[in-house]
């Protein structure tokens, strides 16, 4: 049997990632049944999800999660440990004395780790772990507590510790396990990849914006400096100004409750810092032809990028800095944008398009991105994920 559990996030957040994940991982293992622990908020989201409960060996189990520093897993909370455990524990006594288990951590606090490792390292059946890791690798990295116990049990020590070998981590990107090995060498014999597949209940959405004038030009998600919104601005400026009408700057998300909202003027829309509804995001999302991802060096070496999720998934090639993350699909796939260096090469390529409107080296950048889309269906990493569940827990699951 495989426990997956959602301890960390409740509503719509995460929802369409652990989605995704759970159909790849049902579709991976159809004999087994895939057992889903999350809080009643954001199990409403993913029953909503007929992809996923068109899987029949999927199950829905409501838990309560620990009200203790919720939305903030890189704090270590004994409390909320003893929440984790007691949740895995009650899992786990529901499942036939003698069946091995797989428990997938889909999100994860450090103390979450150390308790399913502790499960799996005390209790007379077979049990392995495995723990989903996003943008929250950042936290092993840099400030630590100076709590000696605290220290002892927080996302560092969790991902250094060796577990008697029954925990693997999973991250989204081959890139990002490099990463994570050079910042803490070690793991990446302990690490497997399993990229975030695409949504599939959006894919019928999706229809053909014609490569004209204006292009449209979207950065997605919240405009935090990581993601690059200084840079995205200074083109939105740069291009009204020296080329009204010719092409559109759009932020396809929110700005950081607190920023000056003045300096939003460039772009085409009026920008807010209230979360935009799912219909008005995949709106402007689905109208664009290009998105940009301007993205720095520092938080997106051990984190996916959404937006590019998004843009493989809606099919709008990229303009991007060339981070590992995305350079590893030009190299893989071909060309499905524009790498640039820097602000200076994006401002180029914008120039290049505008110049000779090249309607079929457009449509090649489209079917490229259609190359990674197919790649990154649930039903295409079920393969590869089963054999990587396979190599890491050796006859566990038949």
């Amino acid at each position: 049997m495989i426990l997956v559990f959602e301890m960390v996030w409740t509503g719509t957040v995460h929802a369409p990632g652990n989605s995704v994940t759970i159909q790849t991982i049902a579709a991976a293992f159809p004999d087994q049944t895939v057992r889903v622990f999350a809080e009643t908020t954001h199990l409403r989201e993913l029953r909503a999800d007929t992809a996923l409960t068109a899987h029949a060996n999927v199950e829905f189990r409501e838990i309560a999660i620990s009200p203790h520093f919720r939305s903030r897993p890189q704090i270590v909370s004994f409390r909320r440990g003893m929440t984790e455990l007691a949740a895995m524990r009650a899992a786990l006594r529901d499942v036939p004395p003698a069946e091995p288990c797989l428990i997938m951590l889909i999100s994860a606090t450090p103390t979450a780790v150390f308790a399913a490792s502790s499960l799996a390292r005390l209790s007379r059946r077979r049990i392995g772990v495995q723990v989903g890791m996003h943008g929250n690798l950042n936290d092993a990295i840099g400030w630590r507590p100076r709590n000696p116990l605290a220290r002892a049990f927080d996302l560092h020590a969790a991902l250094k510790a060796r577990h008697g070998g029954r925990v693997r981590f999973l991250v989204l990107e081959d890139a990002i396990r490099r990463a994570l090995s050079a910042h803490l060498p070690g793991t990446e014999a302990r690490t497997d990849v399993l990229p975030l597949p695409v949504n599939l209940t959006e894919l019928p959405l999706w229809r053909d914006v014609p490569f004209q004038t204006p292009i449209r030009i979207g950065l997605v998600g919240q405009a935090t400096e990581a993601k690059g919104i200084t840079p995205f601005l200074d083109l939105a400026r740069h291009f009204t100004a020296s080329h009204p009408g010719r092409v559109s700057f759009h932020l396809v998300g929110r700005a950081v409750p607190g920023d000056d909202l003045s300096r939003f003027a460039p772009l085409a829309d009026p920008v807010s810092t209230e979360h935009l509804s799912r219909a008005d995001f995949l709106a402007r999302l689905s109208s664009l032809h290009f998105v940009c991802l301007p993205l720095r060096e520092g938080y997106y070496d051990l984190s996916a990028s959404g937006a590019l999720i998004d843009a493989i998934t809606w099919l709008k090639p990229v303009i991007a800095t060339p981070l590992p993350i995305v350079r590893g699909l030009f190299e893989q796939f071909g060309e499905i944008g524009y790498l640039c260096g820097d602000p200076a090469s994006m401002e180029a390529a914008i120039l290049s398009m505008l110049g000779d409107m090249d309607a079929a080296r457009y449509a090649i950048q489209v079917d490229a991105l259609r190359r990674v889309r197919a790649s990154r269906m649930p039903d295409a990493l079920a393969e590869g994920y089963r054999a990587l569940v396979r190599a890491g827990f050796a006859g566990l699951l038949p």
